[in-house]
């Protein structure tokens, strides 16, 4: 899944489209995600260590979607 994450956030930044890309692969995959380090994430996929508040802010907004009944939460 790390893999996978990593190709499409890199493969976004082709099309500017890398922060919304990884804003989509963190919110879509934020059950598996969970746990993980931030920091470590973001360095495990080669972004800048400051998208790590974005990785907050997106597996925030997947419990916040969860609570709501969205399904738009992958999982």
């Amino acid at each position: 899944m790390i893999d996978q994450i990593k190709a499409a956030v890199h493969n976004a930044a082709r099309g500017n489209q890398k922060i919304a890309m990884f804003h989509y692969q963190v919110l879509k995959n934020a059950k598996e995600l969970e746990g993980l380090n931030p920091e470590a994430f973001c360095k495990e996929i080669a972004v800048p260590t400051t998208y790590q508040t974005e990785f907050r802010k997106m597996i925030s907004l997947a419990r916040v979607m969860d609570e709501q009944g969205s399904k738009l939460v992958g999982g």
